[in-house]
């Protein structure tokens, strides 16, 4: 299952409906909760949280939220289809019962820390 943070680009969500996989979004269904709340939810559906809000990381490595893994996108609007590959592989690929990790998606690389 894949989770989608409020404040991800609609872009990433219709890349998943074309590719007929499945998801949440916090945006369509508890616009407004708290960071905490969006992984807790991650967490009881086993889901990837997709985001593009660094403060996550805080909620992860600061105070210890290390069963949630987190795909975190850091790239310009305007050049998200060069992405767009390495982005579908990394949702395609997510398996629940994998060891957890923070992922953050550049236009350079893939950075995968284990949690």
């Amino acid at each position: 299952m894949i989770l989608f943070d409020e404040n991800i680009e609609e872009y990433w969500i219709q890349q998943c409906k074309k590719a007929a996989i499945d998801f949440i979004s916090i945006r369509d269904h508890a616009f407004g909760i708290s960071d905490l709340d969006v992984v807790l939810i991650a967490l009881q559906n086993n889901a990837l949280l997709v985001t593009e809000d660094k403060d996550f990381g805080n909620l992860v490595f600061s105070h210890g939220y290390h069963g949630v893994s987190v795909l975190l996108i850091r790239y310009d609007k305007p050049n998200y289809s060069q992405i767009e590959k390495v982005f579908l592989e990394i949702i395609t690929s997510y398996n629940h019962l994998d060891e957890p990790k923070f992922m953050v998606l550049t236009g350079k690389k893939l950075r995968v820390r284990k949690l």
